[in-house]
């Protein structure tokens, strides 16, 4: 809490500090009962160590000390000779009892000088019979001494000093803090004020549960002047403070944080509402925060009227729950996607009001690195982006989906155990649409295939009618980009199959195919190489011919892989029967166009004199057979899958 304390006064908010001060010591008064209560018991199971004792865990929860070590205080207790006691942590112990009590008499200061100086004047008497270590022996009479709480006897302890400490801070709490307006500290408020506060709680109310435990969301509101000033707390994290004035219509947001990427977030929040931010300036504090410079943003927003204030306000307090451990979220969530889209997903969790903490209680990115190992055959390796496996949208989709189900289902206060087989399944489902989405990846390769053989015959036609070279140039150049388009679904396919059950099949399949637009790709290219002057008509139309039939047989093999869809699909007859019609189309085509090669090359050695024109030609068209054979190649690959599949 004294973090916030400098980050008010560093923004020039003193008139929150004073309640900010009052809810510190009082959480201070806790933590030192339990302390107190800590010694006692430990000093008792010294004494009495065959008799069961507790280990206090839920009262140091309850107060909100993290630190579990404190639960070994007790059971570690020993007598350490004469009247001495060996106790764990004793120098932690009253370091943190004197460090409340610090806090405790602060709130009092501004407020009544000479009680305070008493009240000082006391703990400084008392302090000094406080051990100098943790490690030397704590007598028994100290523990009584210190916890000592009976009046009359004309004997003082840190005990009493505490006691006292809490009457006058429950005293200055009723001067400054007189009401409750649903959930938010108030004093010193005009009439007016109160529907200003009750909106911006009612946002705060309304997404609070997603915060699922964490600390945060405080809320102190006062009037300074002429203006409404509200205080939220967001988290415990130094430097990271919301305050809302409200002045007339005009609503004024003063946000500072210590991760500019949550800052730029959280001004992302409001685009309902067109509020003009200044720009972001970097400070560093005149008191030392976790970190040297925090950053700071004003957001200025002119409502129409008083309704429009108060929706304004409603939709701010509404927003800080989604600000609570963003930055370790988004952290997590770059495991997978990387860091624009993490941030997109957190945007989209804001904005269905789903959060992600709940995808932090859950186990964060171990939630999915166990859905994955589960899901697939062999498991994602830490840092392996998702998005390369899925892709980008459905591993986006997935993703949300992961959110949304860990808050719906903490919310609902669904099993841990349960919400994470629901994470698996929908996981399993994405794998099992995997092999569609590598077939998927198939037909889109002989897509490519077809339109660069549709090129190669429409160049044969221009080379054969003398049409201008640099067209036949521009369609090799298209011919290249498209084989270029086919490589990369090939290194995507194998990226995918890394994480499917037996993926030699489609390895084999695109790899395969991919050498029929190589080959088409190349036959383009020499295209390119034939004389303009070139008048073979009947070597033209040979090679027109052949390649009218490559064209066909790259049709028929896309026929293939769209019938296999379907019968993996349905595992119907009649689909097979499709299938097998394709196959033998690919084969009749394949047949033809060896008898087409050899009507080629014979008019090619009857009709051409030129030595190079004839090299040329001949690499055309046995380029153009070349993929007319691994057409066929690829076709008995599916085919034999498909069937070999019926028996498994």
């Amino acid at each position: 809490m004294a973090e916030k304390r400098d980050i008010l006064h560093e923004l020039g908010e003193d008139e929150l500090l004073l309640p900010t001060l009052v809810n510190a010591a009082l959480k201070a008064n806790d933590r030192i009962k339990y302390l107190f209560t800590l010694l006692q018991a430990a000093k008792n199971h010294a004494d009495n160590p065959d008799q069961s004792h507790s280990n206090l865990r839920a009262e140091r929860e309850s107060v909100g000390i993290i630190d579990p070590d404190f639960d070994t205080v007790v059971g570690g207790a020993t007598k350490a000779g004469g009247k001495g006691y060996a106790i764990p942590l004793t120098g932690q112990i009253f370091q943190d009892i004197s460090t409340a009590i610090e806090e405790m008499i602060s709130p009092l200061i501004s407020q009544n000088p000479a009680e305070v100086n008493r009240f000082n004047d006391r703990f400084t008497r008392l302090r000094m019979s406080l051990p100098s270590s943790g490690e030397e022996p704590v007598s028994g009479e100290l523990i009584n001494d210190i916890t000592l709480a009976e009046k009359g006897r004309g004997t003082d302890s840190l005990h009493l000093l505490v006691m006292d400490l809490h009457k006058a801070i429950n005293l200055l709490q009723t001067q400054i803090a007189n009401e409750d307006i649903d959930g938010a500290l108030g004093y010193l408020l005009a009439d007016s004020d109160r529907e200003m506060v009750r909106a911006f709680m009612t946002g705060v109310t309304r997404t609070a549960p997603l915060k699922f435990g964490h600390p945060g969301l405080g809320t102190i509101a006062t009037r300074a002047g002429d203006k409404l000033v509200i205080q939220n707390d967001i988290g415990l994290t130094d430097a990271h403070v919301l305050v809302v004035t409200v002045k007339d219509q005009t609503v004024t947001i003063t946000y500072t944080d210590i991760h500019l990427p949550r800052l730029h977030f959280f001004q992302s929040l409001f685009h309902p509402f067109p509020v003009q931010w200044s720009d972001t300036i970097s400070r560093t504090p005149g008191k030392k925060f976790e970190v040297p410079v925090y950053h700071l943003s004003v957001g200025t927003y002119i409502a129409r009227d008083a309704k429009d204030a108060r929706d304004f306000l409603t939709h701010a307090g509404s927003r800080i729950v989604f600000l609570i451990d963003w930055n370790r979220a988004r952290k997590r969530l770059r495991n997978f996607v990387p860091n624009a889209d993490a941030i997109e997903i957190l945007s989209s969790a804001a904005e269905e009001e789903t959060g992600h903490i709940a995808f932090l209680e859950l186990g964060g990115e171990r939630l999915i690195y166990e859905a994955l190992e589960l899901a697939s055959s062999i498991p994602l390796r830490y840092g392996e982006p998702l998005h390369e496996i899925l892709g980008r949208e459905q591993t986006m989709e997935y993703l949300q989906f992961v959110l949304r189900t860990a808050s719906k289902g903490l919310l609902a206060n669904t099993s841990h155990f349960l919400l994470q087989n629901e994470i698996r399944a929908e996981l399993l489902r994405y794998f099992r649409t995997a092999h569609e989405g590598m077939m998927d990846l198939c037909e889109e390769h002989a897509s490519y295939s077809i339109e660069i053989a549709s090129i190669v015959l429409e160049s044969l036609w221009l080379a054969s009618d003398h049409i201008d070279p640099l067209v036949i140039s521009r369609n090799a150049a298209r011919g290249k980009e498209w084989e270029h388009n086919a490589d990369d679904l090939v290194n995507r396919m194998r990226n995918l199959s890394q994480r499917i059950q037996n993926p030699e099949f489609f390895i084999t399949l695109i790899a395969t195919a991919d050498d029929v637009a190589d080959y088409l790709e190349e036959a383009g290219f020499f295209i390119t190489l034939i004389p303009v002057h070139s008048d073979s008509k009947d070597i033209f139309f040979e090679l027109r011919n052949l390649a009218e039939l490559v064209l066909k047989g790259c049709r028929g093999y896309l026929k293939i892989l769209i019938a296999a869809q379907e019968f993996h699909s349905t595992s119907q007859r009649e689909d097979l029967k499709d299938l097998l019609t394709a196959v033998d189309e690919v084969f009749s085509v394949e047949r033809l166009c060896d008898e087409s090669l050899r009507r080629t090359e014979r008019v090619i050695f009857e009709q051409c004199t030129d030595f190079k024109e004839f090299q040329l030609y001949l690499e055309i068209a046995r380029t153009l057979e070349e993929a007319s054979n691994t057409l066929l190649k690829v076709a008995f690959h599916v085919r034999d899958y498909m069937i070999e599949s019926m028996n498994r």
